[in-house]
């Protein structure tokens, strides 16, 4: 008697039609949890591809930049040994120094937007859009 009790012809149509509902809504619920662990994914992964992206870019400009300050650092030391005497020497070096001074504020305006601009691709978002 207890047999018929669980045979699958004794379950009522009603429990097969809860049986199969509860499935396909398990089948949906991991269905869209695993789009959503893909969307999750290409995102991480297109931000950190932004991310290095940006990196190079930023390291990029500051070896530029390093390049430029050390030539003009010779062509500065180059100039100096050619001063015919004091008064061109300090004329040069003030020179010097006041186009360093310059070049250093540009280039740190520029690696502050690189960096402002990298930051900004790796977040998805561009200047003057929120």
């Amino acid at each position: 008697m207890a047999e018929q009790f669980f045979s699958p012809e004794a379950m009522s149509q009603a429990m097969r039609k809860a049986a199969e509902t509860t499935l396909v809504k398990a089948k949906e619920a991991v269905d869209q949890y695993m789009h959503e662990a893909s969307r999750v994914f290409t995102s991480v992964e297109e931000t950190a591809d932004a991310t290095r992206a940006g990196g190079r870019d930023v390291a990029k400009k500051a070896v530029s930049y390093a390049e430029a300050n050390i030539a003009a650092a010779f062509e500065f030391a180059n100039q100096l040994l050619n001063a015919k005497d004091a008064q061109e020497f300090l004329k040069l070096q003030q020179s010097f120094v006041q186009k360093q001074a310059e070049n250093f504020g540009n280039q740190m305006r520029e690696m502050s937007s690189a960096v402002t601009d990298s930051a900004a691709r790796a977040t998805g978002k561009t200047r003057g859009k929120k």
